[in-house]
């Protein structure tokens, strides 16, 4: 017997439903949609370096992306690994965002619940 175990998002019927969309947690055996806890997000021009505090307490996972050129962003790791000049770095408390280019970058940032240590 197949086992499945789905929980509607307000407004939709669980047992008629199909759409993962519509769902916060859809496991039937073959898929797992599971909800993804964001804590926060935002993008902002960086000129050098601005910490975010995300005050959670523990090193969360994040994900870092810069506008390296009009319309083009390229995913950001915790140390500079390219020549973009942009890294970040991620500790207890703040997400600090990390800009050596000289001239402002965007940045768009996600800092999940997920405690990575």
């Amino acid at each position: 017997m197949k086992q499945i175990l789905k929980i509607a998002l307000p407004g939709y019927n669980a047992e008629t439903d199909t759409d993962p969309n519509h769902f916060s947690l859809y496991v039937d055996q073959q898929s797992d949609y599971i909800l993804i806890k964001e804590a926060s997000k935002d993008t902002v021009s960086v000129n050098g370096t601005q910490n975010i505090a995300h005050g959670l307490g523990y090193v969360p996972y994040c994900l870092v992306f810069a506008e390296t050129t009009s319309g083009v962003w390229r995913k950001l790791f915790s140390v500079a690994l390219d020549t973009t000049g942009c890294w970040f770095e991620v500790d207890n408390t703040n997400l600090v965002l990390k800009n050596t280019t000289g001239s402002a970058i965007n940045f768009s940032y996600h800092v999940f619940y997920d405690n990575i240590t």
